[in-house]
């Protein structure tokens, strides 16, 4: 029986446009509800032309009747235009407006098309009530052949007018278009920006950044910008002659570092070196102080660096260290960057969860000459520097701060890091011993001794020695905050000094 009806009413709508104008449409849905189209076109004007349809319900025998319930709309992804893309219609919404007795739509004359005859199929989709159709419960009609509507239009190519703003192509340097993946890398504190930009009516002006470009002769516009360590926003302005404008904007990493203003500070550092103890049943080590001698010499012959405010304690015992730590506390400034060094033994209590660092004066029977992990940590927060990094090769070293993540492909200004306080720490090794031989100890000196650029803040320096040391060491490397110690989220710096 449902067959049938679908062949009374193909038979009816083919009887139909034998008599109907090109402009009628009879569509009729899944649920036996049908609906006569008829088509009326605007003026063209401002660009511009709307394609109206009134829609009428009617039953089988193409009588009217009353439907105040069912609406339908324009399927715009479907939509197609002969000539391809001469006219379009604005915005991204998959379907037009919807309606149960009138639907609009506006096309627009696309600034390359010269004008004449264009044709556009729409396709009908239908929705039983407004509230199917908000919540996208829309179906298919059944049309007669064709299987959409076709409507005509004639554009006066002689009324269309610019109404498109200029298009911005970027030549230089090529942006990325999608974004996962890295921006353009610009080492340089500038870069040149070259654009093309092409328009109907032709370019009046072009701004980078809100600079004037200059033209070539072959079409391009470019000028000089000025960039900032780190990703900086390029944003080009173009319009045409007839006043329509555009505006496009890209990104690009500055790798760049400027100089850093440090305020009269001055780079101090206090080496710890244990590694001859009076106590016969702790075990003396080989190397702490001769490593910390070797460190010494780098920071003193590449960096910045004095030997006046570079002091090293070979075998000091505990109140050695803590009048040191007061001399620190008591001359440093809020300009200052201060390294603090240790090589030696280290224990921790895992019952008690206190980490020690032991001097040379310590004894195994007794720790009251033993040195408070806490207590390093509390002089770092009382000694007045604008950095503070704290380096231990030490057994259970990693007792003393929770490490924190660090982005080793992040750009930033150094500038900005430098003048945010910091307590940083960054170790040998977490809770488990460390060897008299110092793989943590061999890597750092030989990044550093290494290290080409003038500003190496502590994270990209640690960023690459990890691998190194997990790969030839049984213990893990650490980086972190000192918790509780006045850490704001800036970065001890190592500064080269010029070569001679």
């Amino acid at each position: 029986m449902k067959t049938l009806k679908l062949i009374i009413l193909f038979l009816l709508v083919h009887t139909f446009f034998a008599f109907a104008d090109d402009y009628d449409l009879l569509v009729s849905t899944y649920n036996n509800k049908n609906a006569l189209i008829h088509v009326n076109t605007s003026e063209f004007e401002k660009n511009s032309f709307v394609v109206t349809l009134n829609i009428e319900w009617v039953n089988g025998d193409l009588k009217p009747v009353k439907d105040e319930h069912s609406v339908l709309a324009i399927n715009k992804q479907l939509l197609k235009v002969y000539p391809k893309d001469a006219v379009s219609t604005l915005g991204n919404v998959k379907i037009s407006e919807f309606s149960n007795n009138q639907i609009k739509i506006k096309f627009y004359a696309n600034p390359h098309f010269n004008g004449g005859k264009v044709k556009m199929d729409l396709y009908l989709i239908y929705a039983e009530n407004e509230d199917s159709a908000k919540t996208g419960q829309w179906k298919k009609v059944l049309y007669a052949q064709p299987k959409a509507l076709r409507v005509s239009y004639f554009v006066d190519g002689k009324k269309i007018k610019d109404v498109f703003p200029p298009e911005i192509n970027i030549t230089y340097p090529t942006p990325k278009k999608k974004v996962d993946v890295d921006f353009p890398v610009i080492s340089d504190k500038k870069t040149e920006v070259y654009i093309t930009a092409q328009d109907k009516s032709g370019i009046k002006s072009i701004k980078i950044n809100g600079r004037k470009a200059k033209s070539k002769f072959t079409g391009e516009y470019y000028t000089t910008v000025s960039l900032f360590t780190g990703q900086n926003t390029i944003k080009i302005d173009a319009e045409d002659n007839m006043g329509n404008k555009s505006t496009t904007t890209f990104d690009v990493i500055c790798t760049y570092q400027y100089d850093i203003q440090m305020n009269g500070g001055k780079f101090y550092a206090l080496l710890i070196a244990e590694d001859d103890y009076n106590d016969e049943y702790i075990a003396d080590l080989a190397n702490p102080v001769k490593d910390a001698e070797i460190f010494k010499e780098v920071l003193l012959s590449s960096y910045m660096f004095d030997k006046d405010n570079l002091y090293l304690l070979k075998n000091a015992t505990r109140s050695v260290i803590i009048q040191k730590f007061e001399e620190l506390s008591n001359n440093l400034n809020e300009n200052d960057n201060l390294i603090i060094f240790y090589a030696g033994h280290g224990y921790w209590d895992a019952y008690k969860e206190i980490g020690y660092w032991l001097p040379s004066d310590a004894q195994s029977n007794s720790n009251s000459n033993w040195l408070r992990n806490s207590t390093v940590k509390d002089y770092i927060g009382a000694i007045k520097s604008k950095h503070t990094l704290l380096i231990t090769d030490a057994c259970f070293s990693g007792s003393i701060f929770q490490t924190r993540g660090f982005k080793g492909k992040q750009v930033v200004a150094y500038q900005k890091i430098y003048n945010l306080q910091s307590r940083k720490g960054m170790t040998s090794g977490t809770l488990k011993e460390v060897p008299d031989v110092s793989v943590f100890l061999n890597v750092l000196i030989k990044r550093l001794k290494q290290n080409e650029d003038k500003y190496l803040p502590v994270s990209k320096l640690f960023a690459t020695m990890r691998d190194a040391v997990l790969n030839n060491s049984p213990n893990v490397p650490q980086f972190g905050t000192i918790q509780g110690a006045g850490d704001e989220g800036g970065e001890f710096i190592f500064i080269k000094k010029d070569a001679d």
